[in-house]
């Protein structure tokens, strides 16, 4: 997804908000589509040890926190 990605930072705000959205409103738990942007999140905030691409979009560590909230509330269980 482009919009997780250092040449996606011009929208990365409304991609976050989306996101947490859709993981917000899911119906019993979230999809399994939705589940494979969740380690993208917490790579451009956090980035991985040794790898010098990620942790790019630490400013927008707030709005990951609250995607990361959605995902953890709406299906305990897959995380």
């Amino acid at each position: 997804m482009h919009g997780l990605t250092p040449d996606g930072l011009d929208v990365i705000e409304d991609v976050l908000d989306i996101i947490s959205l859709f993981a917000y409103h899911s119906e019993e738990r979230i999809n399994a589509k939705l589940w494979e942007l969740y380690p993208m999140m917490l790579h451009i905030c956090c980035g991985t040890e040794g790898e010098v691409d990620g942790g790019f979009a630490f400013e927008f560590l707030q709005l990951t926190v609250l995607a990361v909230q959605n995902f953890i509330g709406k299906d305990k269980e897959t995380l």
